[in-house]
């Protein structure tokens, strides 16, 4: 086996001189002898000593990088900001599977998202299926062993009675939908129903 030399290089701008491991070997389609030449490091130019180079680190490769991000508690008062806006529109089920599915998208881990959302694994591992497998539109409905929202057919009337008359409190609402329609809420959900109405009183 050939044994390798040091050469020595000078760059001509900086002046700086390079030491060079050359390795002499055969090479055998070309039938003539070549060298291959690995840097191994700088000459310190008051000692004349090498000093060897940094070994650059590898990169990571995305199997090797660290772990996903931990989506902390911190994430907490914005979920449970998004849900309350959510649910003036669809019930806390949906809420729940609609961010959930943003959050998956976007690579939260599944025990993360049931747990940002108090959701079971098998229904975060059924929204992860759904997204893979394109058919989200059964994640949009509740089946019949579901609560129907209460107002639900007669909430447009509802919204339109609020609106072409004087109503002075939330309980007043809650009273008179009632006694027009037999259905009793709280006030909270009188609440939502303003918020539709561009009303808060």
């Amino acid at each position: 086996m050939s044994e390798s030399n040091i050469i020595y290089l000078e760059n001509k701008k900086s002046g700086t001189v390079y030491a060079y491991e050359d390795k002499p070997y055969w090479d055998s389609v070309k039938k003539q002898s070549r060298s291959s030449r690995k840097l191994v490091g700088k000459v310190d130019p008051a000692t004349g000593n090498i000093i060897p180079t940094r070994k650059r680190k590898l990169k990571e490769t995305p199997m090797e990088q660290k772990e996903s991000p931990s989506y902390s508690d911190a994430a907490l008062p914005t979920i449970s900001k998004v849900l309350i806006f959510l649910r003036l529109f669809v019930c806390e089920t949906i809420a729940k599977r609609m961010v959930g599915m943003v959050m998956i998208a976007v690579g939260v881990p599944e025990d993360r998202v049931a747990e940002l959302l108090g959701m079971c694994a098998k229904s975060v591992n059924a929204l992860k299926k759904g997204l893979e497998d394109g058919e989200i539109d059964d994640m949009f409905h509740i089946a019949g062993g579901g609560r129907k929202r209460k107002l639900g057919d007669v909430e447009g009337s509802i919204i339109e009675e609020i609106g072409n008359n004087n109503y002075h409190s939330h309980q007043q609402i809650a009273d008179m939908i009632q006694e027009k329609y037999g259905i009793k809420v709280s006030l909270p959900v009188i609440g939502r129903l303003l918020k539709k109405t561009g009303s808060s009183d």
